[in-house]
């Protein structure tokens, strides 16, 4: 082989090199736009990037249990002191942009408190958003997203697991509808009590809880504050069985160290 050939081959030899280095540039700034797509807000194209996971509707019930969804639109989302959320009745729209919005809390006067939402990230908004669209037991023709896989009983079970003890259980329901309004330590102090009239009892207080009977407190707790003749702002929780309530109240009284 001559000088000249040697010296065509290490060209060829480099652009090649250089074309493979472009080829795997290119694929890299392809991932990286994937993952951008993945995380976009209100505005990612096509609507919710998650819209075909099984798996993100099981997280988007976890978040919106963990962040106190429940407290204001039931545990299975079919309302309280918050509209339902499994009806075909909506105020603003139903489309994922404006739904995603509404969650953080950037619809112009809209009611719902936004001091959840806008401390969620947008993966976060768009998971909840799709746990919402599972639970949707309204008209089917009225539908204008992508509707999630089904998911069975035992998968949404285990992304809510029941502690063994009734006081840990207390709390994990008190977190999951009581916070937003009562604050995580039950001073009355949640997110949610800023726009609230009359404002949510401070449950610390044991001057207050020890003048509350269990009895008084299941009626309350499971029938609202309307039925024991106090404020609508306590909305009724029909879905909390009878063992869950005992379980609440327990957890409720060790705040402020009644028995």
């Amino acid at each position: 082989m001559t000088t000249r050939d040697l010296g065509f081959g290490l060209v060829c030899a480099l652009l090649l090199a250089g074309c493979q280095s472009d080829s795997h540039g290119a694929d890299s700034k392809k991932v990286e736009t994937a993952e951008k797509v993945v995380v976009a807000g209100a505005d990612s194209p096509g609507g919710n990037p998650f819209a075909k996971s099984a798996e993100a509707v099981v997280q988007g019930r976890k978040i919106y249990l963990s962040n106190g969804c429940a407290g204001c639109h039931g545990m299975g989302g079919g309302g309280g002191m918050g509209k339902p959320l499994i009806d075909d009745e909506w105020k603003f729209g139903s489309d994922d942009k404006t739904l995603f919005h509404l969650i953080r809390g950037e619809v112009p006067n809209q009611t719902m408190p936004n001091a959840i939402g806008k401390n969620l990230s947008d993966e976060e908004v768009w998971k909840v958003l799709l746990y919402v669209r599972s639970v949707y037991a309204g008209d089917a023709s009225k539908v204008n997203w992508t509707p999630p896989p089904p998911v069975t009983p035992e998968m949404l079970a285990a992304a809510n697991p029941s502690p063994a003890d009734a006081l840990s259980a207390g709390k994990q329901i008190f977190t999951q509808i009581c916070v937003p309004c009562h604050g995580p330590e039950g001073h009355g102090d949640g997110p949610a009590s800023v726009a609230l009239d009359p404002k949510p009892r401070n449950l610390t207080d044991p001057g207050y809880m020890a003048g509350l009977t269990d009895r008084y407190m299941f009626e309350l707790i499971s029938r609202g504050g309307v039925a024991v003749g106090k404020s609508a702002n306590m909305p009724p929780q029909p879905t909390l069985t009878a063992q869950d309530l005992g379980n609440v109240i327990q957890y409720v009284k060790s705040l402020s160290g009644t028995k």
